[in-house]
């Protein structure tokens, strides 16, 4: 580990494109101000590994227990991913699915992930599948994890006014002209043998480019956003829920 002491307004360079500059020091807390391109997220570790720990509870589900959950619901949404139909003789690929059992997926099911996921830093391919639950859920099987899926949703039918603000930095990476071509999912949590408890990770939004098959997980670090969401509570889950707003950072610096 390197040991550096600095002052305020004295720097640290990482690398030749990050800077970290002491911005203030107040007892026992230090203000730091980081500079780093678009491309790269920087969180507070404990924000980084509750997102990790999220996706790896999301990942962990028996499908069983999903349709339980989701027939529990009472949701009517007009909002469903912009998914492109297969191409006439498009490319398939067979996936031994751990969650779904064998399913054949169009090439333009697949969506890459570059990053990967949190939790999940190699797999990059995804399968986005809307024929084995009822809309809008969805499974988002990995590629290259035949043992790793989730189970996504539209938001919008959570918390219809939830809309994520996409920086230039987010747009770029997805190869899109503006926040319209983008369409956002949340991964779904069933606790297993507790169905009901079926919460949606809202903190962190998976954000796709349909029409360019690429996709990202962003963090909005907002107290109005929850990994935890309760989907099943006493007010019903289309209903507007106070406090949700709609300006929020994917890209906490």
């Amino acid at each position: 580990m390197l040991i550096l002491t600095r002052k305020i307004g004295e720097s640290i360079l990482v690398g030749d494109n990050i800077r970290l500059v002491v911005l203030e020091i107040r007892g026992r807390q230090i203000r730091l101000g980081i500079e780093a391109p678009a491309d790269i997220v920087v969180l507070r570790e404990e924000i980084a590994q509750r997102l990790a720990d999220e996706n790896r509870r999301a990942a962990s589900f028996n499908y069983a227990e999903v349709q339980q959950a989701v027939n529990a619901l009472t949701i009517e949404v007009a909002h469903h991913p912009a998914l492109r139909s297969p191409r006439l003789k498009s490319p398939t690929v067979t996936i031994e699915s751990q969650a779904l059992g064998r399913v054949t997926v169009s090439a333009d099911q697949i969506f890459t992930f570059e990053s990967g996921l949190p939790g999940f830093p190699d797999n990059h391919r995804f399968a986005l599948i809307n024929d084995h639950l009822q809309p809008p859920f969805y499974c988002l099987q990995s590629i290259d994890n035949p043992s790793l899926a989730f189970v996504v949703t539209d938001p919008a039918a959570l918390v219809p006014d939830y809309r994520p603000k996409n920086g230039a930095g987010i747009l770029q990476e997805l190869h899109a002209r503006g926040p319209e071509d983008l369409q956002a999912l949340v991964t779904l949590t069933i606790p297993p043998g507790r169905p009901r408890e079926i919460t949606a990770n809202m903190m962190s939004p998976l954000l796709i480019n349909p029409q360019q098959r690429l996709g990202k997980q962003v963090v909005i670090e907002k107290p109005h956003y929850s990994h935890q969401h309760p989907i099943l509570s006493v007010r019903p889950a289309c209903q507007p829920q106070p406090g949700a707003y709609s300006e929020a950072s994917p890209d906490p610096r």
